[in-house]
């Protein structure tokens, strides 16, 4: 890692190590550089703002947190209904991970913050997404696919999130999202396969409708 990569991710650490216990909103840049051990003067070299901090840094973490993850799942399984399964357990566990953070990213209604941060979240998952439906050589719009998994992903896992810090039996909790996790993956192909199989119907129906027309 060279030097400017290693300045951002000290204010990007820094970030995220106080939004374990502050609200972004009371968070100021003097926190943020005292923490990263950096000048203002640098902050600003690098930064037009707060927020535009917290999009680098939403980016990078997720990026190099959930596709690290990600890459060992492939490299040891092969299977994809399996790497699916493996995949989004991956995601409620992640999620599970940064509860804390996420939840101050919220603050009297006031939603850019957590928008920012989701948004960079689900810019992650669709890339994911595509990689699976091409791996697979289906022709689906993967970027409504996406967002339609993606949206019913996040919210449950929020709610695994809360469900397992609240927990007296945090066993009990992880082996029920385990089955919920089981049965999004068998659906996640199931739906994959089926959207497949009516796109094929509809070639042959229209390339059936051009010979009529033909003769």
């Amino acid at each position: 890692m060279n030097e400017i990569n290693k300045t951002k991710d000290a204010f990007e650490q820094a970030l995220f190590s106080l939004l374990e216990t502050k609200n972004y909103h009371d968070i100021t840049i003097n926190e943020i550089c005292a923490v990263a051990k950096k000048t203002k003067m640098t902050f600003y070299h690098y930064y037009k703002d707060k927020d535009h901090l917290l999009d680098q840094a939403s980016i990078h973490l997720i990026n190099n947190e959930y596709e690290a993850e990600y890459y060992k799942i492939v490299s040891r399984i092969t299977d994809l209904e399996e790497i699916e399964y493996e995949s989004v357990y991956a995601t409620y566990e992640w999620v599970a991970r940064h509860y804390n953070q996420i939840q101050n990213l919220i603050y009297k209604g006031e939603t850019f913050p957590l928008e920012v941060f989701k948004n960079a979240l689900l810019g992650n998952y669709s890339r994911y997404m595509t990689e699976l439906i091409y791996s697979l050589g289906y022709d689906i719009p993967s970027d409504f696919f996406s967002i339609f998994c993606f949206e019913g992903l996040y919210g449950s896992a929020l709610y695994y999130a809360q469900q397992l810090k609240n927990s007296k039996n945090k066993r009990k909790v992880k082996e029920e999202i385990k089955k919920v996790c089981r049965l999004l993956a068998k659906a996640v192909m199931s739906v994959v396969k089926e959207y497949q199989a009516i796109n094929q119907q509809t070639e042959i129906e229209t390339e059936g409708d051009e010979s009529v027309s033909e003769e």
